[in-house]
């Protein structure tokens, strides 16, 4: 068993049951970059962990069966129901409820109104009571 650290996680790697805690060993069936680095550090080859499956052998072997190629098109039979299609317009089904107007805004798209400050002695815009200069304070 290895600990692989990689930033602020640590990652532990069984090479002996082809297992890592990121799960990605276990289902790709390849060493994951985690196994890599303790395959690297061991100096072994990576193609003995490896599934058969993408052994040299199996590749090749996927290519013994000779792939026919598609013959003429005017030669198909294809039938009536696949060449001439009915499209049909789709079931019109009306939702429960008001329709809604308009669609639903993000936090980012809404926009905040900011209400002008009066002044609630001289009626003015742009300051307030406390700080009002034009109305004469009474003693």
């Amino acid at each position: 068993m290895h600990v692989v650290v990689d930033g602020p996680k640590k990652y532990i790697v069984n090479l002996n049951t082809k297992m890592c805690s990121c799960g990605r060993f276990q289902n790709d069936e390849i060493p994951c970059g985690h196994g890599m680095t303790v395959l690297r550090y061991r100096r072994l080859y990576e193609t003995e962990l490896c599934s058969p499956f993408y052994s040299l052998k199996n590749f090749q072997d996927s290519y013994v069966i000779p792939i026919e190629p598609i013959p003429c098109e005017s030669t198909w039979d294809i039938p009536s129901y696949i060449s001439e299609p009915k499209l049909m317009p789709p079931d019109l089904k009306r939702s429960v409820g008001r329709p809604q107007l308009e669609r639903w805004k993000r936090f980012a798209d809404v926009k905040f109104k900011r209400s002008k400050v009066t002044c609630i002695r001289c009626r003015q815009v742009g300051h307030n009571k406390k700080t009002c200069s034009n109305y004469p304070v009474q003693k």
